[in-house]
């Protein structure tokens, strides 16, 4: 009796340390995760930003639209502005973000009108392209995110970090996310999207310069693998050196001309 208490007694000391070691490994991936997130955060989000984008949806069946636009940021991303200069029947329509993309306006020049987007409405696609309003946003993904560490894979020759990113209350309406960045620079190089039917899309990241002393992207592509389709934004120019007007930030502003 004394020998099976004893056997019973230690398998049941082991039992408690193999919980605590799985509970404190599980503690470490939650911030191991949380870390990596947090420099991702500090790598890609800027103080404030004005350039020239390029964006052109090819669909399903092969055929390609191509819009321009000025596009401005403030407070590290939680304010945007994108303003289309081009083709003619989408000049001067907005794209208004505040509070990191909780709510979105969209103003159509040609109407006069006025769209708000907030909640679940900001899953909604952005000029028809494969880009979401909740996709182009620039708020803080340790906001919007809680991460968990997948380990390391190399892609595209570039060893990265490979996080499954799970929304908060607040963030965005997807199911989760997996994200790799850039084990050295900790920047994105491709997002995966989940909803509750599985994997909706894919953005790849590429083409990365070094501006005014920040390394960004300048191409970012979207494919929407259920409906075959894909979107290309790529910037002609951006800078970091010129604060934008706070008044470009406002629901006002978008009936406004801004040169």
């Amino acid at each position: 009796m004394k020998n099976h208490f004893f056997i019973a007694e230690n398998n049941s000391r082991v039992s408690v340390i193999l919980c605590v070691v799985m509970f404190t490994g599980c503690l470490f991936a939650q911030e191991d995760g949380a870390s990596w997130l947090k420099r991702i955060d500090e790598a890609e989000r800027v103080p404030y930003s004005c350039g020239v984008m390029r964006q052109t949806v090819t669909t399903s069946g092969g055929s390609e639209r191509t819009m321009t636009m000025r596009a401005w940021s403030d407070e590290n991303g939680d304010l945007s502005l994108m303003v289309y200069t081009d083709p003619p029947r989408v000049r001067g329509d907005k794209i208004l973000q505040r509070d990191g993309g909780d709510n979105i306006w969209y103003y159509m020049q040609r109407r006069d009108v006025i769209r708000h987007f907030a909640g679940h409405t900001r899953k909604r696609s952005a000029m028809g392209s494969d880009f979401s309003y909740e996709d182009l946003a620039q708020g803080s993904m340790t906001e919007d995110y809680r991460a968990e560490l997948l380990g390391f894979e190399e892609l595209d020759g570039v060893e990265c970090v490979k996080l499954k990113l799970f929304p908060t209350e607040s963030g965005p309406s997807y199911k989760y996310i997996i994200l790799w960045a850039g084990k050295d620079d900790a920047l994105s190089r491709k997002i995966e999207y989940y909803d509750d039917e599985g994997h909706l899309k894919t953005l790849y990241l590429s083409d990365f310069r070094t501006i005014e002393g920040r390394r960004l992207a300048f191409r970012m592509e979207m494919k929407n693998h259920r409906q075959s389709s894909r979107t290309v934004m790529e910037y002609e120019s951006v800078t970091f050196a010129k604060k934008p007007e706070a008044w470009m930030f406002t629901r006002d502003a978008l009936t406004r001309e801004i040169k």
